[in-house]
C-alpha cells in the first residue's frame, strides 16, 4: 500500500509539473496538442488572451523556423494595429500551411512569393500580413479576424483551408473520423497532460527530431529586428530531410484519409456543416469591412501523390471504391459558393502539376518551395491589384470561382512549376 501511495503521489506531481511547464514552454504545448477538442474561442477578448489558447501561446519576438515572430507574436513583418498602408494589402489567414507550411524558410513560403509577384504587377505598394496560427481551424480565425484582421483594413483576406484537418479541428464529435479521441486510452490522455505527453510523443517522435535540429540551426545566429527572417536558417535548411518515419506519416495520412469515405458521409456532412456556417460568417464580416474575402482550399497529399494514395490503402486494408476523394472539396465548393463566397480549389492545379518533382515535403503533409509557388502563382492571378490607367481609371482581375480551375486547362498556372 505504502508504495502505491508513493507511485500515485509521483505521478500527480509528475502531472501538476506538466501542466507548469505547458505554460512556458512552446515544445511542450506542441506535444500536448489535441486540436479535434472543442474549443470556445468567441469570448476571447484580446490577442493574447485568444493566442493563449493554441499550442504557439502568445510570444512576441519568439524565434520560430528562423523568423522572429513580430510584437503581435504573429511570423510576418512587423505592423501597428490600426495603421492603414497606402498601397494594397492582403491578410492571409489560416493554420501551419499559413504559419511556415511544416518549417519552411521565410524566403519559400507561399505568402513572402504572393508579394513578390503582386508586387511585380502593380505601381502600388504590396503587403501580406501571415497571420497563420498553428492547430487552429475556422473557428479559430473568425475571432482573431474580429479582434486582429479587421484593425488592418486589408483589401483582400485570403482563408488557407486545409482539407486534412480543417474539417475536424475544434470539433471534438467525429465520430470515425478521428479514432485518437475514442475509447478509454483517448479519454484518459484528454484528462491527464502526463498522458498525453507520453502518447503523442510516441506519435511524434521524428518530428520532434527535427524540431531540435531547426532549433539549433539558428543558435547564436546573428540578431535580428523583429518580424524579420534569419538567413542563417534559410542557408542550412535541408529540404530533403523528412519529417517523419514513412510508416508513422501513411499511417496519419491513413486516419485523415477517412473524411472521404462513403460509409462515413454522415458524420462528414454535419462536420461541413458546423465548418461552413463558421466560413460564411467570415466571409460576412470580412465583406462588412470592404474587403474581398477567398478560400483557398489546399488538398491533402493522398488526393494528389498516386503512391501514398497506394500506400494508405494497403495500410487501410480498403479499396479506392471506398472513398470519394474529391468529395471534401466538391462539398466544400458547392455549399460555399451557393452563399455567395469566392472559394480557389488547388486540388486540379496541383495534380496537373504533380509528377517526379514533388510538390509536397517528403513524409510531411505540408507543400516544399514548389507547392508553395504554385498557390502564390494561382492567388497572384487571382488576386493582382487593379493598375492605374492613362485615363485615370482602373483595371483589375475579375472574380474567379473554383469551375474556372477546373474546366480541363490549367493555362498560365502551370508555370509555377518554376518558383521565383
Amino acid at each position: 500500500m505504502l508504495v502505491l501511495c508513493q507511485v500515485l503521489a509521483i505521478l500527480v506531481m509528475a502531472e501538476l509539473a506538466v501542466r507548469i511547464a505547458a505554460t512556458k514552454s512552446r515544445e511542450l504545448r506542441m506535444v500536448l496538442e489535441a486540436s479535434t477538442e472543442c474549443t470556445d474561442f468567441s469570448d476571447a477578448e484580446t490577442v493574447p488572451e485568444l493566442m493563449e489558447r493554441t499550442m504557439l501561446g502568445f510570444r512576441p519576438f519568439s524565434v520560430e523556423y528562423g523568423f522572429v515572430l513580430n510584437s503581435r507574436s504573429f511570423r510576418t513583418s512587423e505592423y501597428v494595429p490600426g495603421e492603414k498602408l497606402d498601397g494594397f494589402r492582403v491578410l492571409a489567414l489560416g493554420d501551419s500551411f499559413t504559419f511556415a507550411s511544416g518549417g519552411l524558410p521565410d524566403r519559400d513560403h507561399w505568402t513572402t512569393m504572393l508579394e513578390h509577384r503582386l508586387q511585380r504587377r502593380t505601381d502600388r505598394k504590396v503587403e501580406v500580413l501571415r497571420l497563420g496560427v498553428p492547430g487552429t481551424g475556422p473557428a479559430f480565425q473568425l475571432r482573431l479576424w474580429q479582434l486582429e484582421g479587421i484593425a488592418l483594413e486589408p483589401d483582400v483576406v485570403v482563408l488557407g483551408f486545409f482539407v486534412g484537418n480543417d474539417f475536424v479541428d475544434h470539433q471534438d464529435d467525429c465520430g470515425e473520423l478521428c479514432p485518437g479521441t475514442r475509447g478509454f486510452g483517448a479519454r484518459l490522455a484528454k484528462a491527464s497532460a502526463l498522458v498525453r505527453v507520453i502518447r503523442n510523443l510516441v506519435r511524434i517522435r521524428g518530428a520532434a527530431a527535427a524540431r531540435t535540429e531547426d532549433r539549433a540551426r539558428v543558435s547564436g545566429a546573428e540578431s535580428v529586428e523583429p518580424g524579420t527572417a534569419i538567413a542563417r536558417y534559410a542557408e542550412s535548411f535541408d529540404p530533403d530531410r523528412p519529417t517523419f518515419d514513412r510508416a508513422d506519416f501513411v499511417a496519419i495520412e491513413t486516419t485523415r484519409m477517412a473524411l472521404c469515405r462513403r460509409s462515413e458521409t454522415g458524420v462528414f456532412e454535419r462536420l461541413l456543416g458546423r465548418v461552413a456556417r463558421v466560413v460564411i460568417q467570415l466571409a460576412g464580416e470580412v465583406e462588412d469591412a470592404g474587403a474581398r474575402f477567398v478560400v483557398m482550399i489546399i488538398p491533402d497529399q493522398y488526393q494528389i501523390d498516386g503512391q501514398l494514395l497506394d500506400e494508405v490503402l494497403e495500410a487501410s486494408g480498403n479499396r479506392l471504391e471506398d472513398y470519394d476523394l474529391d468529395r471534401p472539396q466538391e462539398r466544400l465548393v458547392e455549399v460555399l459558393e451557393s452563399a455567395g463566397v469566392e472559394v480557389v480549389n488547388l486540388a486540379p492545379v496541383f495534380r496537373a502539376l504533380s509528377g517526379p518533382a514533388p510538390l509536397y515535403r517528403p513524409n510531411d503533409s505540408h507543400w516544399n518551395r514548389r507547392g508553395n509557388a504554385v498557390a502564390a502563382s494561382v492567388l497572384a492571378d487571382l488576386l493582382e491589384p487593379a493598375r492605374t490607367e492613362p485615363d485615370g481609371g482602373a483595371t483589375g482581375p475579375a472574380t474567379v470561382f473554383s469551375g474556372d480551375f477546373e474546366s480541363g486547362s490549367i493555362g498560365p498556372w502551370s508555370i509555377s512549376s518554376k518558383a521565383d
